[in-house]
């Protein structure tokens, strides 16, 4: 009998899981397909539970659900736990066990292009549940994390600096590592303004730039390359963080190039 996965966003019509897990579950011969839900918020714990009971073999959380669905875990591992955000369900009979392969996976993507985060200054931008996932995988090797948010008073987890031109400007210049962490890259529109007022100039050439966004090519990325500065999108997270999940509902390893090429 075909298990179920699924993938759980509002919106979701960006997400490249499906194509990504299903060509892991057809290369190691499992009868497992997953699907893309379009869950509202106010939806949320109805499908969930609803996936538990029916046996579902896991799930993926995508925005916005990743701190929500925390709250209807009946048990939640390391990191999941500490963080309070989940992006990965899998379920234990009718229990809901709550993961973060977040956290490892954007490790793992750093890997795979040779940045070793230890020591190294890392700037963030946003502070929400995918911040807070990517400061978690970063502080755990060693390396020194700053946030800026739009709102730091609203931020409980950590100490955020406000988003003003002269605290973008004193960050970036001491930066070996800017990670967009905002959703603001899944609107083009909505981008260029933000994009436009980062100080790019200010980041040392010997920078990293990265962004979570992995369907298109965000104009943080494109201007980096202008500047000759070095890229990683989120193809490499997302990859990282599914081939985790895949073993944590297999049991299995993920065969992680079949993953990869299955995105390209």
């Amino acid at each position: 009998m075909k298990r179920l996965a699924a993938v759980l966003g509002f919106p979701i019509e960006h997400s490249r899981s499906p194509a990504m897990m299903n060509a892991a579950f057809a290369a190691t011969g499992l009868d497992a397909v997953m699907v893309p839900l379009a869950v509202a918020p106010a939806d949320l714990a109805t499908v969930v539970r609803g996936l538990a009971a029916g046996g579902a073999l896991g799930a993926s959380v995508t925005i916005p659900h990743k701190e929500a669905v925390a709250q209807l875990c009946d048990d939640r591992s390391v990191p999941a736990d500490e963080l309070g955000v989940v992006n990965c369900l899998a379920f234990n009979g009718a229990r809901i066990v709550g993961h973060n392969t977040d956290a490892g996976g954007f490790v793992d993507s750093l890997a795979d292009v040779g940045f070793v985060a230890r020591d190294r200054r890392a700037v963030l931008l946003g502070a929400g549940g995918a911040a807070r996932a990517v400061a978690a995988g970063l502080a755990a090797t060693g390396a020194d994390v700053t946030v800026i948010a739009r709102d730091p008073a609203r931020v409980r987890w950590t100490r955020a600096r406000p988003w003003t031109r002269a605290e973008l400007d004193d960050a970036f210049a001491s930066a070996d590592l800017l990670v967009d962490c905002t959703s603001t890259a899944l609107d083009a529109a909505a981008e260029a303004p933000v994009v436009a007022s980062l100080p790019m100039s200010a980041l040392p050439k010997t920078a990293l730039v990265a962004s979570l966004v992995y369907h298109r090519a965000p104009l943080l990325l494109t201007t980096a390359r202008a500047r000759k500065l070095a890229i990683l999108d989120g193809k490499g997270m997302l990859v990282h963080q599914g081939a985790r999940a895949f073993t944590l509902w297999t049991g299995e390893p993920a065969p992680i190039a079949v993953m990869r090429a299955a995105l390209d």
